[in-house]
């Protein structure tokens, strides 16, 4: 079974960080070919701060870090190898 790739987090809940402490958490909608992601229902945390932003495209340059809960990987994980045991 291969690894996990970003696109098997489709419609997961990410934590993602940019520069200067901004944090974005949003489902993950699409990853296009050059990594940049598209977020919806995105909250933007910034210091104390947060607000609501909806529908946001993240390139990939400005991305720090992309987290997720271990449960739900484990959870992708079993799920991939899962649908992926009956395929020759």
């Amino acid at each position: 079974m291969d690894a996990l790739k970003l696109s098997d987090f489709i419609g997961s809940t990410l934590i993602v960080s940019l520069a200067e402490d901004r944090i974005l958490i949003g489902s993950l909608v699409a990853v296009d070919a050059q990594m940049n992601l598209l977020l919806d229902h995105v909250e933007e945390r910034i210091g104390s701060g947060s607000r609501m932003m909806g529908l946001v495209s993240v390139p990939r340059r400005s991305v720090q870090s992309i987290k997720n809960t271990k449960p739900m990987l484990r959870d992708l994980t079993a799920n991939k190898f899962e649908l992926m045991g009956g395929i020759v």
